[in-house]
């Protein structure tokens, strides 16, 4: 996957500039969006890779997603068609996402709990993030008893991990 990622970041990259350029982000998004959601289904991305030729399997995709494209979009699917890259676009849309998180200063976050969190305690969580990391904060949480007690906070490639689960892990290794 991490090879994927490095493919797909270079045509992320590219759609995110056109569509900042263009004041597009929104269209873009949605494009991508669709444009991922049929090349993760693993029975359509078999009928582009078994196309006889790229410009066979680029005009299906466009034809799928005929209203959603314009002339820019065409191009940018003749494009991963030319280049054999439809099985990256899911990451070139998560990664388009990411970049227009970025742009438009917000912070995706997981909070994983054993037991839900009030609202208030939630929000103010998301307000302490907000002040720290100066941006809105997208919080998703997931409640897992498994971790017992405590909470697990994830923020991009951070983890910050108070759960009763891991310090019973941690003392049980101390302990051999």
């Amino acid at each position: 996957m991490a090879e994927n990622l490095t493919v797909a970041r270079p045509y992320a990259k590219a759609a995110f500039d056109f569509a900042v350029e263009q004041n597009n982000l929104d269209k873009w998004q949605n494009f991508l969006e669709a444009m991922s959601i049929a090349c993760s289904d693993r029975y359509y991305l078999d009928h582009l890779k078994l196309e006889s030729n790229s410009k066979l399997a680029a005009n299906s995709l466009i034809s799928l997603l005929k209203d959603l494209v314009d002339e820019n979009q065409i191009n940018f699917i003749n494009l991963i068609g030319e280049n054999n890259r439809f099985d990256v676009v899911p990451q070139i849309y998560e990664e388009f996402v990411e970049l227009r998180q970025q742009h438009d200063k917000v912070l995706s976050c997981q909070l994983i709990c054993a037991r839900p969190f009030s609202k208030t305690e939630i929000d103010s969580l998301k307000d302490k993030l907000s002040i720290k990391h100066n941006c809105k904060i997208n919080l998703e949480v997931k409640i897992d008893p498994t971790i017992v007690g405590g909470a697990i906070l994830k923020i991009g490639d951070s983890v910050i991990d108070a759960s009763v689960k891991t310090s019973l892990e941690n003392l049980a290794t101390a302990l051999r």
